[in-house]
């Protein structure tokens, strides 16, 4: 992995592989890329289960330039991510949701309007990237988790962008590996997007 500044623009960062480092928006690194390619858009029985299993969860989709970031939506993310073990500098969640490319955050509440989870994205007419999904611990091993990344996959398709990014995977490391499942899954290797094989 290595730090790199470039004059590219963000879609060919994006096509290249590179991931917008979290703490400069002007900075991107190389680290096993990973895609939904929209064009190859089919859900799975996998998936179609995950969706009928948190359905009672609901979300909205806001501009990030109207998102009211607090001081109790900080606490609140430090809190979670200190129970789940992250290493994520609260700095860095700050940046991410007040000065970064990141465009839109998907805000999900459960049936009694608890704030369970938010998801940091970029849209733009082409593409999109869900980058940073933060989430109550309690649903660590529920199916929430990965409901965030396929409903951005759901809603960038239904926009007709041609790619969702989905950040980082390695099939060694078995980083991110539930991403194998989502649709049109592809991911970067040898400069070149691939598509997933066992």
């Amino acid at each position: 992995m290595f730090n790199q500044q470039t004059q590219n623009t963000i879609k060919e960062n994006y096509n290249h592989g590179l991931l917008p480092q979290r703490n400069n928006k002007d900075y991107w690194y190389s680290d096993s890329s990973s895609r939904s390619n929209l064009s190859k858009f089919n859900l799975s029985s996998e998936n179609r289960r995950i969706i009928s299993k948190t359905n009672h969860y609901k979300y909205q989709v806001i501009p990030l330039s109207q998102f009211k970031y607090s001081l109790f939506i900080q606490k609140t993310i430090f809190k979670w991510i200190k129970e789940i073990g992250w290493n994520f500098p609260i700095s860095s969640v700050k940046t991410i949701f007040t000065n970064h490319i990141f465009n839109y955050v998907y805000v999900w509440q459960d049936l009694d309007g608890n704030v369970v989870a938010y998801s940091i994205c970029y849209f733009s007419k082409n593409i999109s990237h869900i980058a940073y999904v933060f989430y109550n611990p309690k649903l660590s091993h529920n199916n929430l988790p990965i409901r965030l990344t396929l409903q951005t996959i759901i809603d960038s398709h239904d926009k007709n962008l041609n790619y969702c990014y989905l950040g980082r995977f390695n099939p060694k490391t078995k980083l991110g590996y539930y991403k194998r499942e989502l649709p049109g899954f592809e991911y970067y290797k040898n400069n070149n997007w691939i598509k997933y094989t066992l």
